[in-house]
C-alpha cells in the first residue's frame, strides 16, 4: 500500500504480485503441492535492494502512524550507513516532506531542488514539485504555490496527490475570491472522494460569505446528499446540513432551514448545534411548544458546550411565551446556577494553566483531540479524568494554530525523552569501558609472552607435520610392517614382538617351543592382515598427514587472529573512547538544556493562547450570568406587580 501511494513499487515486484494473484486464482487448494525438499535449509542473505526496501517500509510505517520523528531518525541513520543516498529518490522525497513537517524549510527546499536537477522518473518529478508547492503553501506564499500547482509541472501525480493538489489550489482561489478558477479545480476532484467533499464544502461556504448564497447552498446540498460513508464523510455531511440550515434561518426561509437541520444525525458531533438551530426555527415560526422540548433536551447535556449555554436562556424564554412564568423563573435560576458553576470551572482551568506541568495533563488528549485534527469534529465532547474544568482545556484543540503548536510541543517532548534515555546510557557505557580496561590491563601483560610461546610450539608442530608427511614412502615395504599397520594392528604387532622377546631366555623346553610356534602362527596371520590392508592404510596415512598439516596451518591462523585481537585490545585500552563518551555526555546535556529552553518558550506561547481563549469564555459566561439575573429580576418584578394588582382589586 505505501509503495503504491508513493509510486515506488518496482516493476519486478509488480510482476511478482501479478503472477502470484494469477496462480492463486487459477490453482485450486487441492492442487497446491509444497515442495519441502526444494526449500533452502539455511537463511538466504538479503540483497542490498531488499534491505533498502525493508528499511524504507519501516520508515513509511512510522510516517503514517504519526511517528514522524522516528521516521526521520530512521532515514538519517540509514543515510549514515549508506543504505540511502542521493540516488534513492523515494527516500529523499519523504525526507523532504518530513523536513517540511518539522519546520525546516531550507533543508526541505535543498532536497527538492537537488531532485529536480536530476534525471528522475516523471511521477517522482511531479511529486517533488507538489511537495515544493506545499512547502510554499505552508510558508504562506500562496501565489508561488498556486503557480506550481496550476502548471504542467505537477502533471502525472498519483490519484490521491492529484486530489490534494486540486483541493489546495481550490482553497487558494477561494481565499483570493476567484470562484471561477476555484470551481474549475473543484470539478477536477472526484465528487465521491473525501477531498472532493471538503473542496465542495469550502467552496459553498466561501460563496455564501461572498454573497452568492444560492450557488453556495447548491454546492452544500451536493455534499449533504452524499451517500453515507465513514465517520469523516458523515461528519462532513452533517456540517454541510448545519451550514445550510443556519443560512436559511438567517434568510428567514424557515421551512428550508428545518428540512436541512433534520438531516443532521442525533448522535453526530453537530447534534447540539442542530437542536439549538432547529429550536430557533420553530421559535421564529411562533411554534414555541415545538421549540421548548428541543431546548430542554439540550440543557441536559454538557454545560460547557456553547449551544447548551445558549439554550439555558432560550428554554425559559419559551416558557415565558407560553405564559408559564413559574417554570420560566425556575429556568432562569437554573441557568444562573449553571453559569456560576461553569465560571468556577473556567477559573479552575486558568489555575490549572498556571501549573508548570499543565501541558502534561493534555498529553492524554492526543489520542482523542489532537489526533482528531478534522475541524468537522472539533465540537466533540471529551471526558476529563482530571476534573470538569479540563473540558475547557480540551476546547483549545478546536484551534488549528494551537494544534500545530501542541504537535511541536509533543515532538520536542519526545526528543527530550530520547535525549534523557541516551544520557542515562552513557554512564553504563563508561563503566563498561572502565571495566574492560581493568580486565585487559590485568590480562594483556601475560598474554603476549604466552602467545610467543604458542607461536614457537605451533611452528615446531608445523615443521614436524611437514617432516612426517614427507617421510611417508610411496612404496609398500613389508620389511617394516609396523609402518603399514593401522592402530589396532600396530598394537597387536607390538604385543607379539614383546612376547617373542620374553621367550628368548626361557630355553628349549617343549612348552616353550609350543608357545613359540603359536606366536609364529599369530605373527603370520597378523602379517597377512597387515599386507591385505596395507594399501588402504597407506592412503589413510596420507590423508591424516595432510589433515595434520592443514590443522597446524589453521592453528597458525588462529594464533595470528588471537594476536590481532590482543593488538586491538591494546589499542582499545590506549584509545580515547572514554574521552569521546565524555564529550557525547556534554553534548547530550547541552541538547537537553536547549530542548528545555525551546519547550519553555513554546509552553509560554501555548499558555498565552489558552489564557486568551479562557478569558473569552469567562467574559461570555459573565455576560450570560448577568443576563440571567436580569431576567430573574424582571420576572420577580412582574410577579410582585401582579400580586399588588390583585391585592388592589380586592
Amino acid at each position: 500500500m505505501w509503495r503504491q501511494r508513493l509510486g515506488i513499487l518496482p516493476r519486478p515486484a509488480r510482476r511478482l504480485v501479478a503472477a502470484g494473484l494469477l496462480m492463486a486464482s487459477a490453482v485450486s487448494p487441492a492442487a497446491i503441492i509444497i515442495m519441502g525438499n526444494d526449500l533452502p535449509s539455511e537463511p538466504m542473505p538479503l540483497q542490498e535492494e531488499d534491505k533498502r526496501y525493508l528499511q524504507f517500509g519501516e520508515v513509511v510505517y512510522d510516517y503514517y502512524a504519526d511517528r514522524r520523528f522516528d521516521s526521520l531518525t530512521r532515514l538519517l541513520v540509514n543515510q549514515k550507513t549508506g543504505l540511502f543516498n542521493e540516488n534513492t529518490e523515494y527516500a529523499e522525497l519523504i525526507l523532504g516532506d518530513l523536513y517540511v513537517n518539522f519546520g525546516l524549510p531550507d533543508q526541505a527546499n535543498t532536497i527538492f531542488n537537488r531532485l529536480l536537477n536530476k534525471d528522475i522518473l516523471a511521477q517522482t518529478r511531479a511529486e517533488t514539485w507538489f511537495h515544493k508547492a506545499m512547502l510554499e503553501y505552508r510558508r504562506g506564499r500562496f501565489e508561488k504555490a498556486a503557480e506550481v500547482l496550476a502548471s504542467d509541472r505537477a502533471n502525472g501525480l498519483p490519484e490521491h496527490l492529484e486530489a490534494q493538489r486540486h483541493l489546495v489550489l481550490a482553497n487558494i482561489r477561494i481565499g483570493q475570491e476567484e470562484f471561477g478558477e476555484a470551481l474549475a479545480s473543484l470539478h477536477a476532484i472526484p465528487a465521491d472522494s473525501t477531498e472532493g467533499g471538503y473542496a465542495t464544502y469550502n467552496m459553498g461556504v466561501a460563496m455564501i460569505r461572498a454573497g452568492h448564497t444560492d450557488d453556495g447552498i447548491t454546492l452544500l446540498r451536493s455534499v449533504m446528499n452524499l451517500p453515507p460513508g465513514e465517520e469523516e464523510t458523515n461528519a462532513l455531511k452533517d456540517r454541510s446540513a448545519l451550514a445550510i440550515g443556519l443560512t436559511e434561518l438567517k434568510r428567514e426561509n424557515l421551512d428550508a432551514s428545518r428540512q436541512a437541520l433534520t438531516r443532521i444525525r442525533a448522535d453526530g458531533p453537530f447534534s447540539n448545534e442542530a437542536l439549538l438551530a432547529l429550536g430557533l426555527t420553530n421559535y421564529r415560526r411562533g411554534d414555541h411548544r415545538k421549540a421548548l422540548p428541543l431546548w430542554l433536551e439540550l440543557v441536559r447535556r454538557n454545560p460547557g458546550h456553547g449551544s447548551v449555554q445558549e439554550a439555558l436562556m432560550l428554554a425559559p424564554r419559551a416558557y415565558e411565551e407560553l405564559n408559564a412564568l413559574p417554570q420560566a423563573l425556575a429556568g432562569y435560576q437554573f441557568a444562573a446556577q449553571t453559569y456560576r458553576e461553569e465560571l468556577k470551572q473556567v477559573e479552575r482551568a486558568i489555575r490549572t494553566i498556571d501549573n508548570p506541568r499543565w501541558l502534561e495533563q493534555l498529553k492524554g488528549t492526543r489520542g482523542a483531540a489532537f489526533n482528531n485534527r478534522d475541524p468537522m469534529t472539533s465540537n466533540q465532547q471529551y471526558s476529563a479524568s482530571g476534573g470538569a474544568e479540563m473540558s475547557y482545556l480540551y476546547k483549545l484543540f478546536a484551534s488549528h494554530s494551537f494544534n500545530e503548536l501542541f504537535q511541536q510541543y509533543l515532538e520536542l517532548d519526545r526528543i527530550r525523552n530520547l535525549l534523557i534515555i541516551w544520557r542515562g546510557e552513557i554512564p553504563a557505557l563508561e563503566q563498561t569501558f572502565a571495566l574492560q580496561q581493568a580486565q585487559l590491563q590485568g590480562v594483556l601483560p601475560t598474554v603476549q609472552p604466552h602467545l610467543v610461546q604458542l607461536g614457537k610450539q605451533a611452528q615446531a608442530l608445523s615443521e614436524q607435520a611437514a617432516v612426517l608427511s614427507s617421510s611417508i614412502p610411496n612404496r609398500l615395504d613389508m620389511n617394516h610392517p609396523e609402518d603399514l599397520a593401522n592402530m589396532e594392528q600396530l598394537l597387536k604387532w607390538e604385543k607379539v614382538v614383546a612376547l617373542e622377546s620374553s621367550l628368548d631366555g626361557r630355553g628349549t623346553s617343549a612348552s616353550t617351543a609350543q608357545y613359540r610356534e603359536r606366536l609364529r602362527r599369530i605373527r603370520g596371520v597378523l602379517l597377512y592382515n597387515i599386507a591385505h590392508l596395507a594399501q588402504p592404510n597407506r592412503e589413510l596415512q596420507f590423508r591424516e598427514a595432510g589433515n595434520l598439516v592443514e590443522a597446524t596451518d589453521l592453528l597458525a591462523v588462529r594464533r595470528e587472529a588471537v594476536s590481532q585481537l590482543v593488538k586491538d585490545a591494546t589499542l582499545h585500552i590506549r584509545g580515547n573512547l572514554g574521552q569521546q563518551l565524555s564529550e557525547k555526555r556534554r553534548k547530550v546535556d547541552k541538547l537537553i538544556v536547549e530542548t528545555d529552553s525551546l519547550i519553555e518558550k513554546l509552553g509560554q506561547i501555548l499558555k498565552n493562547d489558552a489564557l486568551r481563549v479562557l478569558a473569552g469564555n469567562r467574559r461570555q459566561l459573565g455576560d450570560q450570568l448577568g443576563e440571567a439575573h436580569l431576567s430573574i429580576a424582571r420576572l420577580q418584578d412582574v410577579s410582585v406587580l401582579e400580586d399588588i394588582s390583585k391585592g388592589g382589586a380586592k
